[in-house]
């Protein structure tokens, strides 16, 4: 296979949505660094609120569901039981360590439109979390954060539409041995001892993956990916779907925007006037629907990421 022609491409700081400001369109491509997501949880750590947490919006398509939403939240202390019925939480763990409950039922549950809070959660799982897990809570599951005496919880939270379709069986889709059903969890760990094995085994394209959850949606959205790779990948564009990426490990350059060239299907032979940005361990990625793309590694290099695709959203 033929390297990607990469057109000359101008190296640009991404610029980072405004806390408070007017969301008037969807958000294009955007980077947040691991040092600017450590910048902002200092600065919610000055305005914990009385319920001992502070938040963010970091982008918002609009979406009146709530769906399509991320939000960058500091806890230090329990947060309260929440269950929404069509919206999926992905959850990016940034720092701090804590207890998440998931499953089981709300307490005193209250509430209404899809959205309930209670004041406790009965029959619950109660599963660890630390910095670089990643977490998928399905909908219409009461979960909760608990953190620790003196300690706290930083995350970032995309809110997916839940899947309603008729799901589609793919040969690579794991079994999933979670509880509650639907749920799934990654650690830091773990996903250290994937990237090692992926690392053993890399292709003629100098890449690995592995699928580490699929709910089945035929457009190939709500699928979670694990890709290691130690050289340019091809460039991709996705008409349906949004990627939503977390740099686990390595650093390299994303190549976004500008024209897909030899355009066949999802690839093409190379990108024309996009713009290259730098990605390293702990960044968060956001790249829209129907835009072209390509990751750039360094030679000696690596990159892997895990790989959240979410659905386009139409208004």
């Amino acid at each position: 296979m033929r390297p990607p022609r990469l057109l000359p491409a101008a190296i640009v700081v991404v610029v980072l949505s405004v806390p408070g400001a007017a969301q008037t369109e969807p958000p294009g491509f955007v980077l947040w660094s691991a040092a600017d997501l450590a910048q902002r949880n200092a600065a919610l750590a000055e305005r914990i609120r009385p319920d001992g947490s502070a938040r963010e919006t970091l982008a918002d398509y609009g979406n009146p569901s709530g769906a399509h939403r991320f939000r960058f939240i500091r806890r230090d202390a329990d947060g309260a039981p929440e269950q929404y019925a069509h919206i999926e939480d992905v959850v990016f763990i940034q720092s701090g360590a804590g207890t998440l409950v998931v499953g089981g039922e709300l307490v005193d549950r209250a509430g209404g439109v899809g959205e309930y809070r209670g004041s406790d959660i009965t029959g619950g799982v109660r599963y660890p979390v630390g910095a670089g897990d990643v977490i998928h809570i399905p909908a219409d599951t009461p979960h909760r954060y608990l953190v620790p005496e003196g300690g706290h919880v930083t995350y970032m939270l995309v809110r997916h539409p839940a899947f309603t379709g008729e799901p589609v069986a793919r040969a690579d889709a794991p079994e999933l041995d979670f509880d509650p059903p639907g749920f799934a969890m990654w650690s830091a760990a773990e996903l250290d001892r994937r990237n090692a094995a992926l690392a053993a085994r890399i292709g003629p394209d100098r890449s690995s993956r592995e699928t580490l959850a699929d709910y089945g949606n035929p457009t190939g959205a709500h699928r979670f990916r694990f890709i290691h790779r130690d050289a340019d990948g091809v460039p991709e564009i996705h008409d349906e779907i949004i990627d939503v990426v977390l740099i686990q490990s390595g650093a390299g350059q994303l190549l976004v925007g500008g024209e897909m060239l030899d355009r066949d299907g999802s690839r093409g032979s190379g990108i024309a006037g996009g713009m290259r940005h730098p990605v390293a361990a702990g960044d968060v990625l956001h790249i829209p629907a129907k835009t072209p793309h390509g990751y750039l590694v360094p030679e000696g290099g690596h990159v892997t990421y895990v790989l959240v695709r979410t659905p386009a959203y139409v208004p």
